[in-house]
């Protein structure tokens, strides 16, 4: 029974280890989506900046009216403040990481990786299930659970059987008076002796009344609801990497249409529209609604992204991967 209570504490510390990781790798995914999207307001302020120089260097030359360096300015500002509710929620995600990780809030964190190896192949559905339902600690937490109410129904019944046990006693005594005695001789002796006992007994434990059938009920009773349990952590590990394979794949299909069908043509179409307002063939307006657009469509391919690395996080908590912890 000890032995079964250990493990069960053993497999609930995995356990935790295990949704920790997850929360860390989750956490850290968020923080450098963040962290994208906040350089990616940068930039375009940058840009932004530059633009408006040129328009102020053409309305100076006359060339402009004034109304279009207003409108840049406009422009300008907005960035500036997107940038700033940009940048808070990233100090915010890198606070969060920082708690996961046990640091504390002034230490410097820097973050390195990408969302570039999105799409690398993945063992199996099966193949997970199977580690899953093999290696997954909270369910061998269940397993051992279920071990230690099989105990807990033998104790019980040895509880109710009649049980001897033998015992086997030595005593060595030595009694003295403070008066002395004469001998045959007619010596002075103290008054005073050794005696030895040896003792041997049963002990007999005879169960009366209903020999502990209430005991023994209540751990079969445990035993089956140990077993009832098992069989839906099962049922439920199974679901959990399934659904984390079927989030995963709608997930990597949204991102690879977006990427392919919307971002690259976005960002060729701001190409166009930047190239012909410079040399005056499309008006202010119709730059600065192809930028938002432009803006509006690189945060939401971001936010693909960060929905496929999710879902592949998800799968290797579901399914207790090795990688969860390792890298």
């Amino acid at each position: 029974v000890a032995i079964a209570e250990l493990t069960i504490r053993e497999k609930e510390v995995a356990n935790r280890e295990r949704l920790l990781a997850a929360e860390v790798r989750a956490k850290f995914g968020e923080a450098l989506a963040q962290a994208f999207k906040l350089k990616l307001t940068e930039d375009l302020l940058e840009t932004a900046l530059n633009g408006f120089r040129l328009v102020q260097a053409r309305v100076t030359e006359g060339r402009t009216p004034p109304l279009e360096e207003n409108m840049t300015l406009v422009e300008v500002n907005r960035l500036r403040s997107m940038r700033e509710v940009v940048a808070g929620k990233t100090e915010i995600a890198f606070l969060e990481l920082r708690n996961l990780l046990g640091m504390k809030p002034e230490e410097p964190l820097r973050l390195r990786g990408d969302f570039a190896d999105l799409l690398a192949p993945l063992p199996t559905l099966s193949e997970f299930t199977g580690q899953a339902l093999q290696t997954r600690p909270d369910l061998q937490g269940v397993r051992a659970i279920e071990t230690l109410s099989e105990a807990q129904i033998e104790q019980a019944r040895a509880a109710g059987r009649i049980d001897a046990s033998v015992s086997a006693g030595y005593g060595r005594n030595n009694f003295s008076f403070p008066v002395n005695g004469i001998t045959n001789t007619g010596q002075l002796r103290p008054v005073q002796d050794i005696f030895h006992s040896l003792k041997f007994g049963i002990t007999l434990e005879i169960p009366v009344r209903n020999r502990n059938q209430g005991a023994i009920e209540a751990a079969v009773a445990n035993s089956q609801a140990a077993a009832k349990r098992l069989e839906f952590a099962e049922l439920t590990v199974r679901r959990e990497v399934a659904a984390a394979f079927a989030r995963y794949q709608s997930s990597a299909r949204a991102m690879e249409i977006f990427r392919v069908g919307v971002r690259d043509q976005a960002n060729a179409n701001l190409d166009v529209v930047r190239q012909t307002y410079e040399l005056g063939a499309k008006n202010l307006i119709e730059y600065l609604v192809e930028e938002r657009r432009f803006i509006e469509l690189e945060n939401e391919f971001i936010d693909a992204q960060l929905e496929t690395y999710l879902a592949r996080v998800e799968i290797l908590r579901a399914a207790n991967a090795p990688d969860l912890i390792k890298k």
